[in-house]
């Protein structure tokens, strides 16, 4: 039924249904925390032209505004960073939808920073919801994407986050996306995974950093 579905709509109707998108902001924390004290000094304005991340497996967005509002943060507190742009991509038409609204519920401002949103969110209290600004939404770009399949033309970036996205592949399909997310990513990038991804023990493409991140070995 679906293979005679040319318009996709029912393929779509379907993955909408099946795929998990639970997420939050700055979600598995001690990430964001090592990427701003380790990594983002390594990427001044001097020394690059930008800084490029993409976000496999987005959900609704919230990972994604994570970052730009770090990003932002961090710049405004002193540090140099060079342009910088955020792909989210997830297979979920109805999850893009609402990360391009980038309006969520008042119970997920528990987990932002004060400061963050004081300088990035304007909140409804009566209405119990609060909305990205558009300085931060501006830094990011949303599409669709099946990580299964080939990523056909797709540039290289400086830092990948892919987290809790493995954990529902078997192994020869974890396998298959590492390779594929290692031509995805510039010498010397760094990969995020969930907290509950573990590589295969033959893994030769990544070294390991730190608790689920891992730099890219050779060219």
């Amino acid at each position: 039924m679906m293979k005679g579905d040319r318009s996709g709509r029912l393929e779509n109707e379907v993955l909408n249904k099946l795929t998990t998108n639970y997420t939050y902001f700055v979600r598995e924390s001690k990430h964001f925390e090592y990427l701003e004290r380790e990594i983002l000094p390594s990427y001044q304005a001097d020394r690059m032209e930008r800084l490029s991340i993409w976000c496999g497996g987005c959900s609704s967005g919230e990972e994604c505004y994570t970052l730009s509002m770090l990003l932002h943060s961090y710049v405004r507190k002193g540090g140099s960073l060079p342009e910088f742009q955020i792909l989210g991509t997830d297979i979920s038409e109805n999850s893009l939808k609402k990360a391009r609204e980038a309006r969520y519920s008042i119970n997920e401002l528990k987990r932002i920073p004060d400061e963050w949103q004081r300088e990035y969110l304007d909140v409804d209290y009566k209405n119990e919801w609060f909305e990205v600004r558009s300085a931060i939404r501006k830094e990011v770009a949303f599409c669709r994407m099946n990580l299964m399949k080939p990523f056909a033309g797709q540039r290289q970036y400086d830092i990948i986050f892919c987290r809790n996205v493995m954990i529902y592949f078997d192994e020869g399909s974890r396998k298959k996306l590492l390779k594929r997310l290692y031509g995805c990513l510039k010498p010397g990038g760094y990969l995020f995974l969930g907290h509950a991804e573990l590589l295969y023990r033959d893994n030769d493409l990544f070294q390991y950093v730190c608790p689920a991140v891992y730099q890219k070995t050779g060219k």
